[in-house]
């Protein structure tokens, strides 16, 4: 297993959803194990936890937490030479529209992308991404497809191929394009970290936050806020991510 691939199975195991499912097997073992006790402490502490992140009063706090950092940005800045597009993920089924194959995260910031390019043409788009699920197919090509069905001459786009994160994304276009005018669009939940990895680039784009999660979070809350709801653990995941992923990058830089 590489370095890659080892870094994402601890970071999916350190997800809320996964170590809540990992005490209630660990309970389930104890109890066949005869610590009755100790199995039925897990087993609650698991389901309480598992209540609590179910509710979007607390899993909204957790994820705006990052959303609020970035506001979204409405108008292009005229200077901007570059727009830059972090990838998500896609599949390939020849039996979906392209719109379906890239996933939301995805499909959601090349929208963007291509609304922001419509206020000053003259920029390109980079689309970032490559085959990090082993599909066959760059990730950045699907976004391209994606890119050029919305209206975007293939000359307006570069592809940036075989990257496989943030890090590595913008030491590369620090290293092409170092007195590039840019503006990043990625999720809005994973904007701050992926500012602070361009800034130790030397890089200083213009933040354009897209895809967030947490809607309309200073209304006031009403009873359907507090109907658990298993799709809020998911915004608990994406919080403890970013988190996880933030902390050890300052780690490493000190």
């Amino acid at each position: 297993m590489d370095g890659f691939a080892l870094k994402k199975l601890l970071t999916v195991l350190a997800m809320p959803s996964t170590s809540l499912w990992l005490l209630l097997v660990l309970a389930l073992i104890l109890g066949l194990l005869g610590r009755k006790l100790l199995a039925r402490t897990f087993a609650l502490v698991s389901i309480l936890l598992m209540f609590c992140l179910s509710l979007y009063p607390v899993s909204g706090t957790l994820l705006y937490h990052w959303e609020k950092q970035y506001n979204g940005l409405h108008t292009l800045p005229p200077d901007t030479q570059m727009i830059v597009v972090l990838g998500c993920l896609h599949y390939q089924d020849q039996n979906q529209p392209i719109t379906s194959q890239v996933l939301p995260c995805g499909a959601i910031k090349v929208a963007e992308a291509v609304r922001l390019w419509r206020q000053q043409p003259q920029a390109k788009i980079l689309l970032s991404g490559g085959d990090n699920e082993g599909s066959g197919v760059q990730h950045a090509d699907m976004l391209a497809k994606l890119a050029i069905s919305l209206g975007v001459p293939d000359s307006r786009i570069i592809r940036s191929y075989q990257l496989k994160d943030t890090a590595a994304e913008a030491g590369n276009i620090a290293r092409l394009y170092p007195n590039t005018n840019l503006t990043l669009i990625t999720q809005a939940s994973h904007m701050p970290r992926a500012m602070l990895l361009f800034a130790r680039n030397g890089l200083h784009p213009t933040a354009a936050p897209t895809y967030y999660q947490v809607k309309n979070w200073h209304a006031d809350y009403t009873w359907q806020s507090f109907i658990p709801r298993l799709s809020h653990i998911g915004k608990a995941d994406t919080a403890a991510y970013e988190a996880l992923a933030t902390a050890w990058l300052k780690l490493r830089s000190n």
